[in-house]
């Protein structure tokens, strides 16, 4: 029998569905985890096959390194492991899974920013609401329209990829920087540097992982290469972008920003961002692609594990190769 371990304290998950969802499968709650010290987490996955973790879940103790037990898949629901396996799990054979290509959100979050941006909706709404006068629009070098726009992606990975095929799609011409990036379609153009990418379009949107390589890696002279005008778009992480200098383009009037994440997204009124006037900055929170959900007064009934998580379970159970597996090289270039 294989035995799920639900290592999560999310209350939006229902054990009946899952059980449901997996009838085949030994389920156990794993009540309370997001509070236990390490020796409890460590007793705990040894017990089990696989375990499902979600935004509320502990990190497998350094301990199961070389002792896991029977523990063989950690299934995450969402994008980002590193806080919750070691790269040296994956060295010692843990097989780690995420989300993988279900990505449609966050690209959906950067094309409405983006097309936000470029046609500059926030401060257009203002200059009519004010009867045509005070028109707060920056001034642009280039249409206001992607069909023909040089269209800069940073990071070609999941989610990178799902955002060329919208732009394509809407008739831009999508440059890529990703030095790790592999099977390119040929219509797009693969620039050299990360200099490159910006010198050449007029509007970025961000995609890549937060690590040592990518950190910073936005600068006040990568974003003066922009022409007047520019949209820059980051769906991706905060500290990836130098964030005062990204404030300092859009309070001169030099570009367009949407912003779902920042340097500290503990602290959004804070942020240099967030005291620059909403015509030149959208924020939103990291919180863009989800929706407000539900009315809270309505009953709403859990829900099951993501497909691509009962995919999964399954296929361990069933000796079958499992989907959305990260490689120790790709471990370090995830946020």
């Amino acid at each position: 029998m294989t035995i799920l371990g639900l290592l999560l304290d999310d209350t939006a998950y229902g054990l009946d569905r899952i059980r449901a969802q997996l009838p085949d499968i030994e389920v156990r709650p794993l009540a309370g985890c997001s509070g236990w010290g390490p020796a409890a987490v460590a007793a705990a996955v040894r017990g089990c096959d696989a375990v499902v973790t979600g935004r509320k879940s502990p990190a497998l103790p350094p301990e199961t390194i070389a002792d896991r037990g029977r523990l063989r898949l950690l299934a995450h629901c969402h994008g980002t492991v590193k806080h919750l396996v070691a790269k040296a799990h994956l060295d010692a054979g843990l097989a780690v899974s995420n989300w993988g290509d279900q990505v449609a959100g966050v690209a959906e979050s950067a094309l409405c920013l983006l097309l936000a941006g470029l046609k500059q909706v926030r401060a257009l709404d203002g200059h009519i609401r004010a009867d045509w006068k005070d028109d707060r629009r920056i001034h642009q070098d280039f249409p206001a329209s992607l069909i023909g726009r040089d269209v800069g992606i940073y990071g070609f990975g999941p989610i990178g990829r799902h955002m060329a095929r919208f732009l394509t799609a809407l008739g831009a011409k999508v440059a890529i920087y990703d030095p790790y990036a592999k099977d390119i379609p040929e219509d797009i153009r693969v620039c050299p540097s990360l200099r490159d990418l910006f010198a050449t379009c007029q509007c970025i949107s961000i995609h890549c992982g937060l690590n040592d390589g990518t950190r910073h890696t936005v600068t006040a002279d990568l974003l003066a290469q922009l022409p007047q005008g520019a949209v820059v778009v980051n769906t991706a992480r905060g500290p990836i972008v130098v964030e005062q200098a990204l404030a300092d383009a859009c309070a001169a009037g030099r570009i367009v920003a949407g912003v779902d994440v920042i340097e500290d997204e503990k602290q959004w009124p804070r942020s240099p961002l967030a005291a620059i006037s909403p015509d030149r900055v959208l924020l939103t929170g990291h919180i863009l692609g989800n929706g407000k959900g539900p009315d809270p007064a309505k009953q709403v009934p859990p829900k099951g594990l993501p497909d691509f998580v009962v995919a999964n379970v399954r296929a361990l159970h069933e000796g079958r190769p499992l989907i959305n597996l990260i490689s120790v090289a790709q471990y370090d270039l995830k946020t």
